[in-house]
């Protein structure tokens, strides 16, 4: 097969699995002289390990060396460098599934960077970065993997897609080229609500309860065998007078178990993006939606984790909040309240999700805010809110936290570790919540505030104060060392 160099784009991507066994270690001890007894002494490895022998970083890191010889660019290919970051530990016999991503390209010097990152299920073992160059512009060689091309149409699970709102989701999604995954309680609702007309669109509808465990894992199958699902609306809920054990079951539960499901074929990808319809009522008290918004909220907080865990390997979670909207659904708790239309939400919507938008975004009539979960106008920001009341819309506009003098210091201090977040993310986050602010980053992180600071912490503060707040304060408390 011919092959040149202009026909690659950013964001081409290819995915493979892999398992490793005690046999492959042998073969890589043999090579690298790697002996140690945590990768193949079980009794060594339950008294100093994680009770576990685990496999080398440099052997799971192996198939790099395929991916730019194989694959991006291929046989012409000349390993120019990586770097590597390890993220968890990985097991002999467990499926590792491996994902190369290119992010850049120089056509003129035929260079290439790839992102990649092996993960188990939802668990990331690596994540890495390398950079290649092709010797020739033009070759022959046989596919190795298939391309998924940046260009390739994703697909949209769209749930409570007979909804109003959710229906106008569809529409609009449908529009933009999308393939689209359509829930409902009811297929004969569905079909009537949902009118896609579009040319070359892929339309699925799915019949399936939520609020049950057969319905939900209908679902859960369709969207295993499907594999491609790139975003995921979840506008499903119960009627607002439900209980709130039904109105948590569909709109936590359910969205839980959908992501679940969805996270590893998006990491396959390194793109995802998973989006709760919440509500205004989560942000003030609204006779009649309490159980709702509690609901709803229990959604948001999830979703926010979830993009702290995900969001630097491509998988972003949303909440997008639309102020009352002028359907039956809401019809006799807003009265007649002025009102969205379900068009006016769905454009926002799909703006909001396919641009570099907040966590989450509240929608009025004329208007929007983003920021993150919990955050309120500037104009009502009171000087001695708490750095957890904290949110902005960018990193020097609408921002609650109190600054002081270490601030900015600590900022540029842990910027060093972790380049690619934001200042609100930082100063919201820690270990945990902040993208790739895991286990490995506290250390460093730690280090470098030492240095900075020119401080010393102990080994129980390097354990502890795993938050942007937390190491703020103690500084406070600490007394510089010469």
């Amino acid at each position: 097969m011919n092959l040149k160099f202009e026909q690659f784009s950013v964001g081409d991507a290819i995915s493979f699995e892999k398992k490793f066994q005690l046999e492959d270690f042998k073969k890589f001890a043999e090579i690298s002289g790697d002996l140690n007894p945590l990768h193949h002494d079980a009794e060594y490895a339950a008294v100093y390990g994680n009770n576990q022998t685990i496999v080398p970083l440099h052997l799971i890191i192996g198939p790099l060396s395929r991916i730019a010889g194989m694959n991006f660019p291929g046989t012409p290919s000349l390993y120019l460098s990586h770097s590597v970051r390890a993220v968890s530990q990985l097991k002999y016999g467990e499926t590792i599934t491996y994902s190369a991503k290119i992010v850049a390209l120089n056509s003129g010097k035929r260079v290439m960077t790839i992102k990649v990152i092996g993960f188990v299920g939802a668990k990331i073992i690596f994540d890495a970065e390398m950079n290649t160059r092709a010797l020739r512009s033009e070759w022959n060689q046989e596919k190795d993997r298939v391309l998924i091309k940046s260009s390739s149409k994703k697909r949209v699970l769209i749930t409570g897609a007979s909804g109003a709102i959710g229906s106008a989701i569809a529409r609009k999604f449908a529009h933009e080229g999308w393939h689209l995954l359509l829930q409902s309680r009811s297929i004969r609702t569905l079909n009537e609500a949902v009118l896609v007309n579009e040319n070359d669109t892929s339309l699925e509808l799915i019949e399936a309860n939520l609020s049950t465990k057969k319905g939900l894992n209908s679902l859960i199958e369709r969207i295993e065998l499907l594999g491609d699902i790139g975003a995921v609306v979840h506008t499903a809920s119960p009627p607002l007078n439900s209980s709130l054990r039904n109105l948590a079951e569909v709109n936590y539960s359910a969205l839980k178990s959908i992501t679940y499901a969805v996270l590893p074929q998006m990491l396959r990808q390194q793109y995802g993006k998973i989006m709760s319809i919440g509500s205004t009522a989560m942000l003030s008290l609204i006779d009649g939606f309490e159980d709702y918004a509690a609901a709803k909220s229990m959604a948001a907080s999830y979703l926010k984790g979830l993009d702290a865990g995900f969001s630097a390997h491509g998988v972003n979670g949303y909440v997008f909040a639309p102020d009352f909207v002028s359907t039956e659904y809401s019809k006799e708790i807003r009265g007649s309240a002025p009102s969205l239309l379900p068009a006016e939400v769905a454009s926002k919507l799909y703006n909001t999700l396919t641009s570099d938008s907040s966590f989450m975004t509240v929608q009025y009539i004329g208007s929007s805010e983003d920021g993150a979960y919990g955050f309120m106008p500037s104009s009502q920001l009171d000087a001695n809110l708490p750095l957890s009341v904290a949110a902005s819309k960018n990193d020097e506009g609408q921002s609650f936290y109190n600054k002081g003098a270490n601030d900015e210091k600590l900022i540029v201090c842990i910027k060093l570790i972790l380049p690619n977040v934001s200042n609100e993310q930082i100063r919201n986050g820690g270990m945990g919540l902040t993208p790739g602010w895991d286990s490995l980053a506290q250390i460093q992180i730690m280090l470098e505030v030492e240095r900075h600071f020119k401080q010393k912490f102990s080994s129980v503060d390097f354990e502890t104060l795993k938050t942007y707040n937390g190491i703020l304060v103690a500084l406070k408390t600490h007394k510089e060392v010469l």
